[in-house]
């Protein structure tokens, strides 16, 4: 199904995507009161989060909108924006979805794509092989007909998590097995033992969970109440970030059992740099912290973040080798001149 809009909402949207000139609310409920998709972005005046990327997605979708909070706060309160940028899908019948992916034009596209799929996908063996790649994550059930219970929980959850997986199922005369394709990471999950209630929910969230996540508001306390320590790469470049994640991914593999590898928003999360040692300003940084312990390993300034001197970095914390930060402010090293 194509993204349509009618001709009163497509000059509006088409205006609204560029250096955020944002429709009215008016405009708004008018655009998304037919039958017409539409992918909505609610933000507040002055700010520059997401602006870039948005205007990346514009140049191939025109069903974008996006509204100032600041002067529409009863349209953002209706549709429980809380923080800033948020986006919401509207699909044109009635239904919304929160976008809860990182603030990047590839995955806001991929949501695109998956918001235009149905829930669960019916696949054949030939189709299957081909559906594995269509997204960063991709669930494939092969249902026997005798599992009609696990035919239907794996219903709910394609529904629940339709906005951040693409989900397909086919039949088998064999035991019922759900696949899940990890593309991002280059991971693949297995899941035969289906009597357990948490099975499925369970594969869900290992496969979900990438490798290298981005530490967020929303999902901060989780990374730091999970048990496990830290390791978090500091830089105000979403460039410079996705570059890390590619890098470092061997790194983060080897590790995932007791290390989570977070990218941070330097400019976001200024505030965070101190308390970890980091020296504010100078990035890219990196730093590793075990929450549970209270304790801290600032990297040091000026060397490579390369994933031999991360990985080397890590084995020297554990064998001791390091000790964490003593809680003194860390200076910037002072440049050398030639008196030249």
């Amino acid at each position: 199904m194509k993204l349509t809009i009618s001709a009163l909402s497509t000059a509006t949207l088409l205006s609204s995507c560029s250096a955020w000139k944002h429709t009215s609310g008016q405009d708004l409920r008018s655009a998304i009161s037919g039958n017409d998709h539409a992918l909505v972005a609610c933000n507040r005046t002055g700010s520059q989060a997401l602006e870039p990327e948005w205007t990346s997605v514009a140049s191939s979708h025109d069903a974008l909108m996006s509204v100032d909070c600041a002067s529409e706060s009863a349209l953002c309160d209706e549709h429980n924006v809380i923080s800033y940028p948020a986006i919401r899908y509207f699909d044109g019948h009635g239904q919304t979805k929160l976008y809860r992916g990182p603030r990047r034009a590839s995955a806001i596209l991929s949501f695109l794509k998956r918001a235009d799929r149905p829930a669960i996908t019916a696949l054949d063996e030939a189709k299957s092989a081909a559906f594995q790649s269509v997204d960063d994550v991709v669930f494939i059930a092969h249902v026997n007909a005798r599992d009609e219970h696990i035919a239907n929980a794996y219903e709910k959850l394609a529904a629940q998590y339709s906005d951040r997986a693409s989900f397909g199922s086919t039949d088998t005369e064999g035991a019922t097995t759900v696949e899940c394709y990890n593309n991002r990471d280059e991971q693949k999950f297995t899941l035969s033992a289906l009597t357990a209630i948490d099975a499925l929910p369970k594969l869900v969230d290992s496969c979900l969970a990438p490798l290298i996540g981005e530490f967020t508001r929303g999902n901060e306390m989780d990374y730091l109440q999970s048990g496990k320590s830290l390791v978090l790469f500091f830089s105000p470049s979403s460039a410079e970030r996705e570059a890390y994640v590619s890098k470092m991914r061997p790194v983060a593999k080897m590790y995932k059992e007791y290390l989570s590898f977070v990218t941070v928003d330097a400019d976001e999360y200024a505030d965070f740099v101190v308390p970890l040692g980091l020296i504010p300003g100078v990035f890219p940084a990196l730093a590793v912290q075990n929450p549970p312990r209270g304790q801290t390993f600032p990297f040091a300034e000026g060397a490579a973040i390369t994933p031999e001197s991360v990985g080397a970095f890590v084995m020297d914390i554990v064998q001791g080798k390091v000790k964490p930060w003593d809680g003194q402010p860390r200076q910037r090293k002072a440049q050398s001149h030639d008196e030249l």
